[in-house]
Parts: C-alpha cells; structure tokens; sequence
C-alpha cells in the first residue's frame, strides 16, 4: 500500500491501491508482506448465497494515516450468465497541477453461487516520482493442470517485459481481489471464525486467512451511522479490521487494511443494493 511502510505487514486484499500514489516503497511494502508467515490451521470453502445485486455500485472514500483524502474507489457488481464479475477502480482524489491521475482497475469473474475465482485482469496507469506514466498490465485464470490439481496461471506486463507462471494451489481458495466481496457471504453470528486460502495472482502467491466476528459495533462513515459486524481478518502475524453492516446486502462499511482506511460514501443515482 502507498507510503506507510511499517504497518503494511500483511498484504492486503485490494491490491489496487498500490498504484494511487505512485510510491515506489508500495511495492516494497508488498513484498514485505508475501513474506509474513500463513497463518495455520484447516482451511475450508466458506462463501454463503451472494447477497448483492447486479449492477450494485458502492462508492469509497479512500483515507491516509494523517487524514488525508488520497483516492476514490468504486465497486461494482454484473452477473455474465451464471458468472459474477466484481469490478473495483480507484483513481488518485488531487494529482499534481498538469498532470492525469494516477489509476488502477481490477476484474475478477468467480462463479456466481460458490464465488470460486475463474479468471482476473488488473490494468495499472501511474505517474513516476519524475512525472512520468508507467503501465502495468496483469492477467491470470484458474485451471486444473494434467494431474487434475488446481493451478493459477498468472501473466504480467512491467514495462514491455512479459512472463508468466504457474501457481499449484491449495484447497480452500478464493481470489485475493474478490475478498471485499466473500466477506460479505460469511454466516454472520458472534464468534464466527474459519480459515480459507487467499490466491494472490498479482505476487503469484498464497497464504491463508483467517477471519472471525467478534461483535457487532455502531460506526459513522460518510454514507451515515451503521450497525456493523466488527471482522477481524489474520494473515501471518498482522490483524487487519473491516465493518460489514449487519443488515443485507452486508456492504463493507469500513475497512482498515493497517496503511490506508476505506470508508463508504452515499450512493449515487446509479447504485443499488440495499439501505441502512
């Protein structure tokens, strides 16, 4: 995540925000992050029915340490036949005077009742600390190899240079970018807690998750006051927290990955999906 290196152990799951300020210690950060010990444990399939809608657009304010407005992000949901495809863009909220903003749009398509990850694209526009763009450019699918084991097959693009590998993966996984969204499938009751597998196509890893709901809490974002389940999210040594609200679609309130704090803003004309 941008800036912030001490508190970016774990990697988080929106690996979107890499990009918004361009920094070269977010990609540090990263890395740092990969290597964090997975946590332990038996890992299982945990997604429930899929409470949001097609076409749902939920808007974020994207906040620093020091307060700091420093991004925008959408995300939205489409059904394609009996797939999903969850969206989220982000774009940089005050670039430099003369200059376009620095963007970054990912793509996940999973099925749509088990939310198991089929393929991804991310797509990275960034402006250099000496003004000029960098583009990168990510695709990966999910597949079984001849041995009839799951793999990730995981392309990218760094200046012009391309390659591409394969992940052998273990039970249990979902892609890391459709995790906003599996979050919000959980059995939500007080003391809920299971692990998954995160497959991280972007670092071309995997580490498991573990997540656990240990009350619920009121909390004031931009979109208003919401009761929320409080989630707590584990990988490695790191705690990360999100606030999912309580009532359907469970729409992700707030969400503090440790470097950079989500909060939902109102919804536009567009959205949809259900109210507070």
């Amino acid at each position: 995540m941008p800036g912030h290196r001490r508190r970016s152990r774990t990697r988080p799951p929106l690996g979107a925000l890499v990009a918004l300020l361009g920094a070269a210690s977010a990609l540090a950060a990263l890395a740092a992050s990969c290597a964090a010990p997975a946590s332990t444990g038996i890992t299982s399939d945990l997604a429930g029915p899929p409470p949001f809608a097609d076409g749902e657009r939920l808007r974020y304010s994207l906040h620093a340490d020091d307060g700091r407005v420093i991004g925008d992000g959408e995300f939205t949901v489409r059904h394609d036949g009996a797939a999903l495809v969850l969206e989220q863009r982000y774009v940089e909220r005050e670039p430099a005077a003369g200059t376009a903003p620095t963007t970054d749009v990912i793509s996940v398509r999973v099925d749509g009742a088990t939310l198991k990850p089929l393929l991804g694209s991310r797509e990275v526009d960034e402006r250099r600390d000496d003004g000029r763009r960098a583009r990168r450019s990510y695709a990966w699918r999910y597949a079984d190899d001849a041995e009839g084991r799951p793999v990730l097959i995981a392309q990218r693009t760094l200046d012009g240079k391309h390659d591409e590998r394969t992940l052998r993966l273990r039970e249990h996984h979902y892609d890391n970018e459709s995790a906003l969204w599996l979050w919000r499938t959980l059995a939500f009751a007080e003391g809920y807690e299971e692990r998954y597998v995160s497959a991280n196509a972007i670092e071309r890893s995997q580490q498991t998750v573990a997540v656990r709901l240990p009350q619920r809490e009121t909390i004031t974002v931009p979109a208003g006051t919401f009761e929320t389940w409080r989630l707590l999210v584990r990988t490695g040594r790191a705690v990360r927290t999100a606030w999912i609200h309580a009532s359907p679609p469970h729409e992700i309130v707030q969400w503090d990955n440790g470097s950079i704090v989500f909060r939902l803003e109102p919804r536009g004309p567009a959205s949809a999906g259900g109210g507070r």
